[in-house]
């Protein structure tokens, strides 16, 4: 059984209607795409525990030109590869949208020469890095900080990059010093942790 989601722009997508779920309630997203703004025109997102594919669908709405989802729950991962699909065909710029059903971390392990990826396959000589990475898994995981390690060390990123965190706001993740905080935004029980990498290491 679905249930439905409206994004900012009013268009409905898909829901999955199970515990092992938590769509992004459309207050973070707005206030996420306020915070980002024009900068995802033309940008790569990398969405990682996607869900439904809620926040990755808002930012193909305000022009990321390409979309990697990963989620681990088989069902989940077509829903949101059906809700990229329904959104994409309402723009008017070709875009890359790629789900792949996979458990974060060992996904992040392989770095993103990754030959499982299609976007490899088809696009070899492109910018492979990603430009926002948003990380919401459920809020009592452990995978935070093992997330940001490996985002640096396996060179997902950019100099550039921004990494979004939606967590608890009673017990919020340590942050890996490799990553500066630049924004913390609290919303009720759900924070919002805005990253950049720590130039001071590179």
């Amino acid at each position: 059984m679905k249930g439905k989601l409206k994004l900012i722009s009013g268009k409905k997508i898909e829901s999955p209607l199970t515990q092992k779920t938590r769509p992004t309630t459309s207050k973070v997203r707005e206030a996420i795409i306020n915070i980002l703004g024009q900068t995802l025109e033309q940008a790569s997102w990398l969405d990682l525990c996607s869900g439904s594919g809620v926040m990755a669908c808002e930012a193909l709405q305000k022009g990321a030109k390409r979309i990697l989802a990963i989620e681990k729950q088989r069902g989940t991962a077509k829903t949101c590869k059906r809700n990229l699909i329904e959104v994409s065909k309402t723009l008017d710029y070709p875009c890359h949208i790629e789900v792949i059903c996979k458990e974060v971390i060992s996904f992040l392990k392989k770095g993103p020469e990754n030959k499982n990826i299609e976007f490899i396959k088809n696009h070899p000589s492109s910018e492979k890095k990603f430009d926002f990475i948003f990380l919401d898994p459920p809020y009592d995981s452990n995978i935070y900080e093992p997330s940001q390690e490996l985002l640096l060390s396996n060179q997902w990123i950019k100099k550039t990059s921004i990494l979004i965190c939606e967590c608890s706001s009673k017990s919020p993740p340590r942050i890996h010093n490799g990553w500066e905080l630049k924004k913390n935004k609290f919303y009720g029980n759900t924070s919002i942790l805005i990253l950049t990498p720590n130039q001071a290491l590179n």
